[in-house]
């Protein structure tokens, strides 16, 4: 483990760096891969220690707040967690956003937070807080490393927290959170520092001493839950926000086999079955329509759904049993349907089915397919364009200029539902990724970012300006996305949350204009540009057409949407069909 002569690390200058580098190099044995930095000089050990490492690719980011959505959207993509390193004080606090979120959506997530001695706690040294179990519950795993200490024992236990780290938050999967409190100096020496790399491709000639290789173990659903599927005559299948890796990913894979209508919100990811039903959200609206629609089984996987038509359908249907396939401890019941619960463990399974039952009963499919056909008929004739740009237009122009594998981030409110609404079948076709486990508005663009960052395929972000706005720095990091990475950030400008218009608050008011729907005035096109990034501004669909078939790696599309016009679309789209 030690080949660095002892007498290197021995100095004081050198220890802290050397402590972090036996992290590191466990860290990368473990599989980790990327590291998100933000500057400062408590951190200056971990650092250095990341920056050297051959074999892991460091971003720097300035904003930790970003920092912590960017390394979400490279645990999303890739169901590896990121690392993230942050000075002490309030930087670590600004990670709680993304913290929360990675908890809520099962991403796995390292925070690596420099911090004051003990001696400099509780005694009103500058830029020292509470740090450890700053995150409170959002932290599955939570340790401090304690001082760097020079001896066998110590080295030996810090390679197992490492361990601890990776396996934990890969298992949870969420948030494991180190502290490492450090005293000065903080710099190594320049010989040492140049060393570092040599210490690196020597010690990945060792064996590995603390990974723990846990091999793929099956789950099989229960007999008892398989028997009451098999004895469905109307079921259907209703889909939340779902994790894009693991076994409920592949068991709604499989049980759209089965002949069942598919209830899919487009936060559950790809789907080009021909079971998957469109406007679903729109047309259960209609109490007509719930009750024509009525089944025996209601089959959920993950999250609870957020769109109105299926919350109303859940709703009026609680009578009916309900078979829900949950990741972990997780309980997704808002609607108190409660029916036959089946947890399915986290970490390294795969799903074993011997036999799912398949339902053949074409009048039932037939009825949604017949539904869903005129929706979708309605639809077509609602996109039709004029001569002002609104919202549902830019989904429709998007998707027609954007060719399969690709990646979609949607924003939080509007932008989710109309990915339902606006954005059905036509989105299916690509890989779809939405923050939806606290479904804010914070960190979109950054989590878009950490999305491109882990994937060769081009990224399209659609998202408000609002939520743009909120997350202004992160378009420092995109500018600087390396060569090669392909983002589009389309930004529909309705100046301001027009999705509250849809609430009972809603009235043409000075007060409700002033605190909910907070118009914004802000010139987004020379915002995006002072960052160097191309940006294009546009006011008609031919216009965004034109800045969509520009052929650039990074780019920002401002979409001046008429924000009236937007809502009477969609009040059209929800309207009862005859």
């Amino acid at each position: 483990m030690l080949d660095i002569p002892p007498q290197r690390y021995d100095k004081p200058e050198n220890l802290s760096t050397f402590w972090c580098a036996v992290f590191v190099n466990e860290l990368y044995r473990c599989g980790l891969r990327h590291v998100v930095i933000s500057p400062g000089s408590r951190s200056t050990p971990l650092t250095l220690a990341f920056a050297a490492h051959p074999f892991i690719t460091s971003h720097v980011v300035v904003d930790e707040r970003s920092a912590g959505f960017i390394a979400l959207g490279i645990g999303m993509k890739s169901s590896s967690p990121a690392a993230l390193v942050c000075t002490s004080g309030t930087a670590v606090a600004n990670y709680l956003p993304a913290v929360v979120e990675a908890h809520m959506s099962g991403i796995p997530m390292l925070v690596l937070s420099a911090d004051r001695p003990p001696s400099m706690r509780n005694i009103g040294a500058n830029q020292a807080i509470r740090q450890a179990g700053i995150f409170g519950n959002y932290a599955g795993f939570e340790h401090d490393a304690g001082e760097p200490m020079n001896s066998d024992s110590d080295f030996r236990r810090l390679e197992i927290l490492a361990s601890q780290a990776w396996n934990l938050s890969t298992s949870l999967p969420g948030v494991a959170h180190i502290n490492f409190p450090f005293r000065k100096p903080l710099e190594p020496d320049a010989s040492f520092r140049e060393s570092l790399p040599c210490y690196y491709e020597a010690a990945l000639q060792l064996r590995m001493q603390s990974v723990t290789h846990r091999p793929a173990q099956t789950w099989t659903p229960p007999a008892e839950v398989l028997y009451q599927l098999s004895q469905a005559i109307r079921p259907v299948i209703i889909a939340g926000p779902l994790p894009h890796h693991g076994v409920l990913s592949e068991l709604l894979v499989e049980l759209e086999k089965t002949g069942t209508p598919v209830l899919r919100e487009a936060a559950a990811g790809k789907s080009t079955v021909p079971s998957r039903i469109n406007g679903f959200n729109s047309f259960l609206k209609s109490g007509k329509l719930r009750q024509e629609l009525e089944p025996d089984l209601i089959i959920r996987l993950g999250a609870a759904p957020v769109g109105k038509g299926l919350e109303l359908y859940l709703t009026t249907h609680k009578h009916i049993p309900v078979v829900c396939f949950e990741m972990g401890n997780a309980w997704a019941d808002p609607y108190q349907n409660g029916g036959m619960r089946v947890s399915i463990p986290a970490g390294n399974y795969t799903l074993h089915l011997s036999k799912l039952p398949y339902f053949k009963n074409d009048a039932w499919m037939s009825k949604w397919q017949s539904v869903s056909t005129a929706w979708l008929s309605r639809r077509t004739k609602g996109l039709k364009g004029g001569l002002l740009l609104r919202d549902g237009d830019v989904y429709g122009a998007v998707l027609k200029n954007t060719t399969a594998p690709s990646i979609f981030m949607i924003s939080n409110s509007f932008a989710a539902r109309d990915a339902d609404l606006f954005g059905m079948p036509e989105l299916a076709a690509h890989d779809i990724f939405m923050n939806r486990g606290a479904s804010g508005i914070d960190g979109i663009t950054s989590t878009a970012a950490g999305l491109a960052i882990a994937s060769d395929l081009p990224v399209t972000l659609i998202t408000g300006d609002l939520a743009f706005l909120h997350d202004t720095t992160a378009l420092l990091s995109v500018s600087r996305l390396a060569p090669g990475k392909k983002l589009r950030i389309i930004v529909i400008n309705n100046a301001g949350g027009s999705i509250f218009r849809m609430l009972p608050v809603y009235e043409l008011s000075e007060w409700f204009t002033r605190f909910f729907e907070t118009p914004q005035s802000a010139d987004l096109p020379a915002l995006a540009r002072a960052f160097g990034i191309n940006t294009h501004e546009v006011n008609t669909l031919e216009e965004l057409n034109e800045a969509l078939r520009t052929n650039t790696d990074i780019q920002v599309i401002v979409c001046n949407t008429d924000a009236e016009l937007s809502m009477n679309q969609r009040e059209m789209l929800w309207k009862e069909l005859n």
